[in-house]
């Protein structure tokens, strides 16, 4: 069915379902032209299929800039819309400039919650530390889910300054659970968008496997 809904917007290059593990079914879509694209963001934005109602937005390409040809659509079966580059031609955002990509997606980890006081350390002086050195915006979120084992931490940065930020803080949860014998191990748990997840694991597990590969880990991705 979608298939021929988007054959009526022009030539259909690639659709790959780049999800199944939940109820939004997300697809990723490239037309032969960025006319095509467009006419497909214009007539199926909001169109119910199956009582379902369709939200489809370009995908951030750097490569389409560069030749001009190509642009993708972003077909996802869901009440809400997640920030993936934003829906142009209609939106309240239209003529702004794009933002970069990494703007407004934060790096969210999920941290032991017994390890949050050796983060934040003494007066916050840790926290501080981390943030000046690798020039990030780091919130704990210490009142999220009352009781729970686990507290998310959000950075905000380049990717550069993410990576650094991770570092410091896995360093600082490795040595508190050495210092206090709680765990042998302690593994960075990064909380991914849903939007993200599909590109992050690629083709076949393609993109995750070479992840894997070139930095000597074990990645799970929960489901």
């Amino acid at each position: 069915v979608l298939d021929g809904l988007l054959a009526q917007c022009g030539t259909v290059e690639n659709c790959e379902q780049v999800n199944t593990d939940s109820e939004t079914a997300v697809v990723n879509v490239t037309y032969a032209s960025r006319e095509h694209a467009r006419q497909a963001i214009q007539k199926l934005n909001g169109y119910l299929l199956e009582n379902n109602a369709l939200r489809v937005s370009y995908i951030p390409d750097e490569t389409s800039d560069m030749d001009g040809t190509q642009r993708g659509t972003e077909n996802g079966r869901r009440p809400g819309y997640g920030p993936r580059g934003g829906l142009r031609g209609g939106s309240p955002s239209s003529g702004m400039p794009p933002k970069p990509p990494h703007a407004d997606i934060p790096v969210r980890l999920l941290v032991p919650t017994q390890y949050v006081g050796a983060i934040i350390g003494k007066e916050g002086a840790t926290i501080r530390n981390i943030t000046k050195q690798t020039q990030s915006k780091i919130d704990v979120h210490r009142k999220e889910n009352a009781g729970a084992a686990e507290k998310p931490i959000s950075i905000h940065s380049t990717p550069e300054g993410c990576s650094a930020a991770c570092r410091m803080i896995l360093e600082i949860m490795h040595q508190e659970a050495k210092d206090t014998k709680t765990a042998d191990e302690v593994p960075l748990k990064i909380l991914a968008h849903n939007n993200f997840v599909g590109r992050l694991i690629g083709k076949e597990g393609r993109n995750l496997k070479k992840v894997e590969q070139d930095t000597d880990t074990k990645i799970t991705i929960s489901p």
